[in-house]
């Protein structure tokens, strides 16, 4: 006969599951909805076993390249390999992306769509009829073309020993931690690309499949648990 502890042990590991299942799928459905988010790094759900005997999420995120994607704006740039731009934010904080979906803002300065400032600050003249951005970031404006090409500054980048250990603050943003480690200035490269974005990594069809394997796993939790407290409330009528 199942004792009233065996069972209660039941309980306790399948509410955990229960809760583990619902926080995956919350985890992939984030994923999804971010498919289209320019530069976004999948999230992966990993589950280990804690020292008490019971499973335990550990959450990682995936920094591995998206797609390139052509687009038709002189301002877009996307980053052919590891690294990350750094950014300024209005109030001062320094952050590191890799969505290079840039624009002109106050006084012509590039600038995200946060309004965060790219770099150390590259102005773009007004009477530009050209921008230029070469591999290794340097920016070049033009007056005319053909013409001899004005430098503006760098858009520089970084690469972090750990990057999983990057905190993620939102607007696709990250900040440096103790676990990632202090930011390298990468010089004389040439993986800035002009005219292109990043996609996010998020693999839809591996996603779709992992939210099906969750809602199973849900359901047996749940059908479970039925089971369970029609076993535990038998086990109270015996012992009475």
């Amino acid at each position: 006969m199942t004792s009233g502890y065996n069972l209660q042990g039941l309980i306790r590991r399948n509410t955990l599951n229960a809760i583990t299942q619902f926080d995956k799928m919350g985890y992939y459905s984030e994923n999804i909805s971010n498919w289209s988010t320019n530069g976004y790094k999948a999230v992966r759900f990993e589950e280990i076993l804690g020292e008490n005997g019971y499973s335990k999420a550990v959450l990682r995120t995936d920094h591995s390249n998206g797609s390139i994607q052509v687009t038709k704006a002189p301002l877009d740039v996307a980053i052919d390999g590891p690294g990350f731009i750094p950014i300024t934010s209005e109030s001062g904080e320094i952050y590191y992306t890799r969505d290079g979906s840039f624009g002109l803002g106050k006084d012509g300065i590039l600038m995200n769509s946060n309004n965060d400032i790219v770099g150390a600050g590259i102005q773009i003249p007004a009477d530009s009829v050209k921008v230029e951005i070469k591999g290794n970031g340097d920016v070049y404006t033009y007056k005319k073309v053909p013409g001899e090409g004005e430098f503006q500054g760098t858009i520089p980048l970084v690469i972090f020993q750990n990057p999983e250990g990057l905190k993620e603050v939102g607007n696709n943003r990250w900040e440096k931690t103790e676990n990632s480690g202090e930011e390298t200035l990468v010089s004389d490269h040439n993986r800035i690309c002009q005219y292109k974005l990043e996609r996010s990594n998020v693999d839809v069809f591996s996603h779709v499949t992992d939210i099906m394997r969750v809602n199973a796993s849900l359901l047996a939790s749940t059908t479970l648990m039925g089971a369970i407290d029609q076993m535990y409330e038998k086990a109270i009528n015996i012992n009475q």
